[in-house]
């Protein structure tokens, strides 16, 4: 949470309710921090219909990799400080994972429930066409990510 007078008032709102407020100088990438987490295990656990072991394959690895480089310069163009030390964190959580624990938006689809593709590979889409920075490979996952809502809000998967 951010520092300041609206984050004292939130802060006060949640004292109590067993929630832990947590503040930060850095909002900005404390937030993009936390999207790494979920910006390539997300989509590719649901698109694969597969569990966390599939990132033990080295080419899964590299195209995460390349997955979160991609949001690196979006994160700095949005005022994030993120780097290559980012992206090896989230590569080493990916790898630490049980390898048949699986991310939401996987057990979201087995469900056959919406999937939250916007507002992760979504938002690292959008933010790069506000600054003219491509995002190919984040892009042609929010493609094959919409087919497949599309099919789960109709009621075909």
């Amino acid at each position: 949470m951010p520092e300041g007078p609206l984050a004292d008032r939130f802060a006060a709102l949640l004292s109590g309710s067993g929630l832990q407020v947590h503040r930060v100088p850095d909002f900005t990438t404390a937030v993009w921090r936390k999207l790494f987490t979920n910006l390539a295990a997300n989509p590719l656990t649901a698109l694969l219909q597969q569990r966390m072991g599939v990132f033990a394959d080295p080419g899964m690895a590299r195209l995460s990799r390349d997955l979160l480089r991609e949001a690196v310069a979006v994160a700095g163009a949005e005022g994030a400080d993120l780097g290559a030390e980012d992206i090896a964190r989230t590569l080493e959580l990916y790898a630490a994972a049980p390898p048949d624990g699986g991310s939401s938006m996987l057990y979201d689809r087995l469900a056959g429930r919406p999937l939250e593709h916007e507002f992760i590979t979504g938002a690292v889409v959008r933010a790069g066409e506000r600054h003219g920075i491509a995002t190919p490979l984040n892009g042609m996952l929010l493609t094959l990510l919409r087919a497949v809502d599309r099919d789960l809000r109709a009621g075909r998967a």
